[in-house]
């Protein structure tokens, strides 16, 4: 886990890459572990953090039951 300044100087919690495999899903690990990152993000100061789901799916689903709102989309083709 890592913070690190914005260009106007505010201390931003670097996004954490985390899963929970298939057959532990459900069981409130994932939770648990947002819940953890974002508590060490709040005693390091971070004043936000900006995370990046698959639109519908379980991560973004999580971020959606936590009361995080989506600011937007970004798009990519395939190749």
């Amino acid at each position: 886990m890592e913070t690190m300044a914005d260009v106007g100087g505010a201390a931003r919690l670097l996004p954490q890459y985390f899963g929970v495999l298939p057959r532990y899903r459900g069981q409130g690990y994932g939770r648990a572990l947002w819940r953890a990152a974002m508590q060490w993000g709040h005693q390091h100061s971070a004043a936000y953090q900006l995370l990046q789901t698959e639109v519908g799916g379980v991560s973004d689903r999580l971020c959606a039951a936590e009361g995080l709102a989506s600011l937007g989309f970004v798009y990519q083709r395939e190749a």
